[in-house]
């Protein structure tokens, strides 16, 4: 009986330390970029073809420019118990588009690529406000009066 018992959690700690494979985003084999047509595609077509993407870019490639880019991003992990997952391979598909969403060039990316920090701010053109606007601003917005009553 103790043999059993020793073999069972023998067997518990082996398979708990076996790593965990596990795949993220998209399927390596739908993405074929051989099927996009630079110059002919749009947004449209390219979403039939692939999906929504992974993430898209929030900002033109250069000032004055109203392009943008579609990334699809497949991972694979594996993960040994409690300890941080190790990426095991990745690979991006970039599909960027011109102003009238047309696409202008495919590329694919293999491996993690590190993104260089941008330290320069962007300015808030937001509602700015100050203490006197804050305190003396709801004056005169409500009433006595409840909205319906006769």
């Amino acid at each position: 009986m103790k043999k059993n018992i020793g073999l069972v959690l023998v067997s518990f700690v082996i398979t708990g330390c076996s790593p965990f494979i596990e795949n993220r985003g998209f399927n390596n084999e739908t993405l074929d970029i051989s099927v996009v047509q630079v110059g002919t595609d749009t947004k449209d077509t390219i979403m039939e073809k692939f999906g929504s993407p992974s993430s898209t870019s929030l900002y033109p490639s250069q000032p004055g420019l109203k392009d943008s880019k579609w990334f699809f991003i497949t991972k694979q992990t594996s993960t040994s118990a409690f300890f941080k997952p190790d990426t095991l391979s990745q690979q991006t598909v970039v599909v960027s588009f011109d102003e009238k969403d047309i696409v202008t060039e495919v590329q694919k990316i293999e491996g993690e690529t590190v993104v260089a920090i941008n330290n320069t701010k962007t300015e808030n053109t937001g509602y700015e406000t100050n203490v006197m606007r804050d305190i003396f601003g709801n004056f005169g917005k409500y009433s006595a009066k409840t909205p319906g009553a006769k």
